[in-house]
């Protein structure tokens, strides 16, 4: 609902002076001076944020409304976006120590604090402001945080166009931080914003949390389904801040994508989306799919210097095993079955495999590449196993199984694993498989507790291991069951669904800060590595979301 009249404006300005009385009077009792930003913007463009502060809190509430009533005025309506904060906590520090603050930093973009850079707040960035124009900032997502002279003059010139001397960061001796509380409007409703932390300035979950997470999958296969080009290509991602698009491309991704895309119409069936979902197979088939013989390949890079990855194969599998699957269509079944026959090529008499081959001569390039293939594979040849019933490929699948119990593979808590050995234990009930599947997630429970970064996979290897847990029980492993730490499990799963909410997914309130908001609306991101926006980004968070939405709860567990 966008606020075109007078009543619709007082009726904003109300609620919007409610909320500053109820914030100032708590603040009032713990500091002097106050501070109000007011971010305002539409879809196209990066959002504006006018500020303003004052010792004494009624004026800012009034000079606040009046700023409202002059856009009104001028544009006789209301931006779209439109999210207030109010700072409190303000700290005044030497640079220095804010300095080796952002220096310490263990991951990119996780300073989550405004900066002003006088006492009365003439010139400050909110934190949202500061990474959309990377005013901190790091070379490497893992390498040490650092202020950008350069982001940050250029920042100033287009937040403050009258200031006009140059800020030189070796000249600076003290700054001002603080944490802000913020509220975000959208469509008629006032959406409270989480303060400090990852959570920081990103909106609560209100009402049934299934539902919620259910409209957060939908908008997010809108997103996804909309970066489909029309020759079927996708738009493979982006740095946000600039606007920038990731040029790259990946086989394996594409194809993981459209598995993910086709997954969430098991959430709703959207029957438009099929017809881009075909052009995207279709582009895969004409641009990576290679006969050699009586095998396939997906192909990676142009022909004259392609290699073949193990995984690229399994990853076709699965889009068009989940294809034939949504829809009872099974015209892609030829192309999965010769791409198994690939992945069998690659796979020796003791179960090990070979990760890449140069094209087209099939000689080995890679023994081994990334562990993510190894379970790929595996899972490509059993999800074509669960249609055709070809036993040769159970029997390799089995075969591979013995390698990685061998090699302990369970070490590496791998999320592909994870999956195929849940779907092997539907096969293959034996309690060696129920094992490796329990080792595969245990170890590694307190490093998933303790990780501050949306790190997407995480929440698909728990939910593949829930559902396996699920069934452990019901076939009456009982030591097995009382060693999966269950209830632990079941904790771990509902934190990083609302941590990978919180610290991945461009709701307005955060994509209003980049350059062009309405091309990564609703879409998941990498905060650590500039908020890379890219297709496997959606694919991962899409599937976990999915089995939470469609697996996890009491009535699955009891």
């Amino acid at each position: 609902m966008s606020i075109t009249s007078y009543t619709d404006l007082n009726q904003f300005q109300q609620q919007l002076n409610q909320w500053l009385e109820e914030k100032f009077t708590h603040l009032a009792e713990q500091q002097d001076y106050f501070a109000i930003f007011i971010s305002y913007g539409s879809r196209t463009q990066r959002c504006k944020v006018w500020s303003n502060s004052d010792t004494h809190p009624q004026k800012l509430i009034k000079r606040s409304l009046d700023f409202f009533e002059k856009i009104f005025k001028k544009d006789r309506c209301l931006p779209e976006f439109i999210k207030i904060d109010v700072a409190y906590n303000i700290q005044k520090k030497a640079w220095q120590n804010v300095l080796q603050e952002v220096n310490q930093q263990t991951h990119n973009n996780h300073y989550r604090k405004g900066i002003s850079f006088d006492e009365k707040f003439a010139i400050n960035f909110l934190e949202q402001e500061i990474y959309a124009k990377a005013i901190i900032r790091s070379v490497v997502f893992n390498e040490p945080n650092f202020f950008d002279e350069k982001n940050l003059n250029d920042a100033i010139k287009s937040k403050y166009p009258i200031v006009k001397q140059k800020i030189q960061l070796d000249k600076i001796e003290t700054a001002w931080v603080f944490d802000t509380y913020a509220t975000f409007y959208e469509q008629g409703q006032w959406f409270e914003l989480q303060s400090t932390g990852c959570e920081n300035g990103v909106r609560q979950l209100t009402g049934d949390k299934k539902q919620q997470i259910k409209s957060l999958i939908l908008k997010n296969a809108e997103f996804l389904h909309h970066e489909i080009l029309e020759n079927g290509r996708f738009i493979y991602g982006y740095f946000p801040a600039f606007n920038r698009e990731i040029k790259s491309y990946n086989t394996v991704r594409h194809c993981t994508a459209i598995y993910a895309l086709l997954e969430t119409l098991e959430i709703l069936y959207n029957e438009s989306y099929l017809a881009k979902i075909k052009q995207s197979i279709q582009y895969a088939i004409d641009n990576f799919y290679k006969e050699v013989n009586d095998k396939a390949f997906m192909i990676d890079g142009n022909e004259i210097d392609a290699e073949i990855k193990l995984g690229s194969n399994a990853a076709a599998i699965f889009m068009f095993a989940k294809y034939q699957e949504i829809t009872k269509d099974n015209q892609y079944q030829h192309y999965a079955e010769t791409l198994a026959e690939g992945i069998r090529f690659m796979i020796d008499k003791n179960g090990e495999t070979t990760h890449v081959l140069q094209y087209p001569s099939l000689e080995t390039k890679e023994k081994f590449r990334i562990v993510y293939y190894d379970g790929e594979a595996a899972l490509g040849l059993l999800r074509l196993y669960q249609i055709n019933g070809n036993l040769e490929l159970l029997d390799t699948v089995k075969l591979m199984f013995e390698h990685f119990i061998s090699k302990k593979y369970d070490k590496y808590h791998d999320h592909w694993l994870s999956y195929c050995t849940n779907e092997l234990t539907q096969i293959c009930p034996e309690e060696k498989y129920f094992q490796f599947g329990l080792n595969n997630y245990l170890k590694h429970m307190k490093f998933i507790r303790e990780r501050k970064t949306a790190y997407a996979t995480f929440l698909e290897m728990m939910m593949s291991a829930y559902k396996m847990v699920v069934r452990i029980k019901e076939q009456g492993f009982t030591e097995l069951f009382e060693s999966a730490k269950f209830d632990e499990l079941k904790q771990l799963i509902e934190l990083r669904v609302e941590f990978q909410r919180t610290t991945g997914f461009f709701y307005p309130e955060v994509a209003m800060y980049m350059a062009k908001p309405d091309k990564i609306l609703n879409a998941f991101y990498v905060r650590h590595d500039r908020f890379r926006t890219r297709i496997d980004d959606q694919e991962h968070n899409l599937s976990g979301y999915v089995a939470y939405v469609n697996f996890f709860g009491e009535n699955n567990d009891k």
